[in-house]
C-alpha cells in the first residue's frame, strides 16, 4: 500500500521501527476497512493500531507502549512498514476465531498448570525472567546485588566462550537486557522507583566494556531505552532520596567518564530534572574537575570535550546567576568556536559591531590554523551577514574576493556572488582574468566548479574540452544539454567508444548499460543513424551473446512502436 508516514517519526525511532518489521516483529496483522491492527513484539507484547485513509494518509495512530504516551513509537512505524510492504493482512471480517487455549486451559486441573510452571522455572533460565518480568509486582523486593548479578549473568552467557559478541549474535545480549528493561518499566507501574533505576543502572554500566560488534547500534538502543526508563521514574517519583540517588549516579558518571558515549541521554535529563540550585552547584564542581582533567590531555577528543564542558560550565554559571564570572570565562576560551559565537552575540547585543567583526576576522584565522575549512567557511558567512547588516559595500566585495581566491578557491558560489557585486563593464574586464587563474590550478581545472563557471559565461568550447578530459557517460548527459547544440558529432564519438569499451565484458546489467547508451544517442543530431549501424554490427559480431541480443532487439521494438505511435 502507498502510505508516507517517514515525516511523522523521529529518525531514530524509524530507524528502529524498521529494524522490527526486518525482524518479523509485527504479528497478527488484521483490516477492518480503514483500521489496521497488529500485536508487536518488543520489551513486551504490544497493541498497535493505525488508521489509513482511501489515499493513504495516516488518520491515527496509538500503541500501549509507555513512549507512546508522549510521541509517536517505533511499534507504530514497524506496523506502518508492514502495511506499506506487504501484500497479504487478514481482513477481519473474513476470518474465524479458531483459537481454542482458552478452553483447552479450562479443562486443566490447576495443580497440573502449577506443576507444568515450576517444572519450566526450575529448567528454564529464560522463562524464569520472562515470568518474573510478567508478575514482579508478586515477588519480595530485592537489593541491588541481586539485579547485578542477575544483569552481569546474562552479560557473560551473550558473550559466550569465544569471548566476543558476533554481529548475527546481538540477540543474545539484546534480548535478555529487553526483557531487564521492561522488569524496570514493569516496576514503575506498580509505584516502584529505586529498583528498576538500579537495573538501567548497571545495564548502562555494562555498556562501555562491552565486547560486541556493534555495526547495527544495538548498544545504542538499549542505552536509549534505559535512559528512557530513567526519565519514565522522574517524572512520577516524589522520593527525594531515590531521586538524589539518581543525580548523584549520573554526577559521579560524568566526573569519571565511567559512562564514555553512552553518558549523552542520561546527561540531558539534568537540565530538564534537576533545575535547584544545589543540584547545578554540585555540576559545576564536577563540571570544574573534568575542565583541569581534560587541560592536561592533548588529543583530540579531549579538545572536543573540554569545548563542551566550559560551555556548560558557563550555562551553569549564568543560571546560578553569576553573569559577570560567566563573562570572564568566555572572554578566556574565545579560541572555541562555540564560544566565541557566545561572547559575538553578547557584544552584538551591547551595539559594539567592531567587536563582533573583530572576533569573526581572528576565528576566520583560528580556523584556518586547525585546518578546519567548514569552520572558516562559517565565520565568512557570518561576517559576510554582518556587512549586508551595516551596509559595508566595500568590505563585502573585498571579502567575497578573498573568499573565491583563499578560502574556498575556485567556488561556483563565490564567483557568482562576485559577479553580482561588479558592474557589468568591471566584470567584462575581470571574468577572463579570473577563469585563466583557476586554470592554472590543476587541481580544479576539469571539476565542477570550473565548469560551472563555462556555462555561466557560455564558454562551452572550454566545457567540452573539460568534460571530454575524463568522460564518462553520466558525466556528459549531466552536461550534454550545453553541449549538443555545437558538438554533437563529438559527443556521438565519445558514446560511442564508451559502448565500444563496455562491449568488451559480459553480463546482462552491463548489456542494459549498452541499451542505455545507445537509446540516448538517437536522441543526438546524426545518432539514429550511427546507432542502427552500431546494432547491426553488434549483432554480428556478438551473435553467441544471448542477452545482448535480447537487448539490442528492445531497442529496434521501441523504435518500431515510437514509428507506429
Amino acid at each position: 500500500m502507498e502510505i508516507n508516514f517517514e515525516e511523522l517519526f523521529d529518525k531514530e525511532i524509524l530507524r528502529r521501527g524498521y529494524r522490527y518489521y526486518l525482524e518479523d516483529a509485527v504479528q497478527k496483522v488484521t483490516k477492518n476497512e480503514e483500521i489496521y491492527k497488529a500485536l508487536v513484539y518488543g520489551t513486551e507484547i504490544y497493541e498497535v493500531e493505525v488508521n489509513i485513509n482511501e489515499n493513504g494518509v495516516v488518520e491515527d495512530m496509538d500503541c500501549d507502549c509507555p513512549y507512546a504516551r508522549n510521541d509517536n513509537c517505533k511499534h507504530m512505524a514497524a506496523l506502518l512498514y508492514y502495511i506499506k510492504n506487504e501484500d497479504e493482512i487478514e481482513n477481519i471480517k473474513e476470518t474465524k476465531n479458531v483459537n481454542n487455549y482458552d478452553k483447552v486451559i479450562s479443562k486443566i486441573k490447576e495443580s497440573e498448570i502449577k506443576e507444568f510452571i515450576l517444572q519450566k522455572l526450575y529448567s528454564d533460565v529464560d522463562f524464569q525472567n520472562e515470568f518474573r518480568t510478567y508478575f514482579v509486582q508478586y515477588f519480595e523486593k530485592a537489593p541491588k546485588e541481586f539485579y547485578k548479578k542477575r544483569i552481569c549473568e546474562s552479560v557473560c552467557q551473550a558473550i559466550g566462550r569465544k569471548g566476543f559478541i558476533e554481529y548475527r549474535e546481538t540477540n543474545r545480549f539484546l534480548e535478555p537486557m529487553d526483557g531487564y528493561i521492561q522488569e524496570a518499566r514493569n516496576l514503575i507501574k506498580h509505584k516502584e522507583y529505586q529498583a528498576p533505576f538500579w537495573i538501567v543502572s548497571i545495564i548502562l554500566e555494562e555498556l562501555p566494556g562491552l565486547p560486541i560488534d556493534d555495526s547495527d547500534g544495538i548498544t545504542g538502543e538499549v542505552a536509549y531505552d534505559c535512559a528512557e526508563v530513567v526519565e519514565e521514574i522522574l517524572k512520577v517519583c516524589k522520593d527525594k532520596n531515590i531521586v538524589n540517588e539518581i543525580f548523584n549516579w549520573i554526577n559521579e558518571a560524568i566526573k569519571k567518564d565511567t559512562l564514555k558515549y553512552y553518558l549523552d541521554g542520561i546527561e540531558e535529563l539534568l537540565d530538564e530534572y534537576f533545575t535547584e540550585d544545589m543540584f547545578k552547584e554540585e555540576r559545576l564542581k564536577t563540571v570544574e574537575l573534568r575542565i583541569e582533567e581534560l587541560k592536561g590531555r592533548k588529543d583530540w577528543s579531549s579538545e572536543y570535550d573540554l569545548e563542551e564542558f566550559i560551555r556548560t560550565k558557563i550555562e551553569l554559571l549564568y543560571q546560578l546567576g553569576r553573569k559577570e564570572e560567566a563573562l570572564e570565562i568566555i572572554k578566556e576560551n574565545v579560541y572555541y568556536v562555540s564560544i566565541r559565537r557566545m561572547l559575538m552575540e553578547q557584544e552584538k547585543v551591547n551595539g559594539n559591531i567592531e567587536k563582533v567583526e573583530e572576533l569573526l576576522l581572528e576565528g576566520i584565522q583560528i580556523a584556518l590554523k586547525k585546518e578546519h575549512p567548514g569552520m572558516v567557511m562559517e565565520f565568512v558567512e557570518d561576517l559576510l551577514a554582518l556587512y549586508q547588516e551595516q551596509n559595508q559595500k566595500e568590505k563585502y566585495k573585498n571579502l567575497i574576493e578573498e573568499t573565491l581566491f583563499k578560502y574556498d578557491r575556485g567556488s561556483f558560489e563565490y564567483y557568482k556572488k562576485l559577479k553580482n557585486v561588479c558592474s557589468k563593464e568591471e566584470w567584462n574586464r575581470r571574468k577572463d582574468k579570473i577563469i585563466k587563474e583557476f586554470e592554472k590550478d590543476r587541481n580544479r581545472l576539469y571539476g565542477d566548479d570550473l565548469r560551472q563557471i563555462y556555462i555561466e559565461e557560455e564558454y562551452y568550447d572550454k566545457l567540452y574540452k573539460s568534460v571530454m578530459r575524463n568522460p564518462s557517460f553520466e558525466r556528459i548527459v549531466e552536461y550534454e544539454s550545453f553541449l549538443k547544440k555545437d558538438f554533437a558529432e563529438g559527443l556521438l564519438e565519445i558514446y560511442r567508444k564508451i559502448v565500444e569499451e563496455k562491449a568488451q565484458y559480459t553480463g546482462r546489467s552491463n548489456y542494459e548499460e549498452i541499451r542505455e547508451i545507445l537509446e540516448h544517442m538517437r536522441t543526438l543530431k546524426g545518432g539514429e543513424q550511427l546507432v542502427e549501424k552500431m546494432v547491426e554490427e553488434y549483432k554480428i559480431k556478438y551473435a553467441n551473446r544471448r542477452a545482448m541480443l535480447e537487448e539490442l532487439n528492445k531497442i529496434e521494438k521501441r523504435k518500431k512502436c515510437m514509428k507506429e505511435d
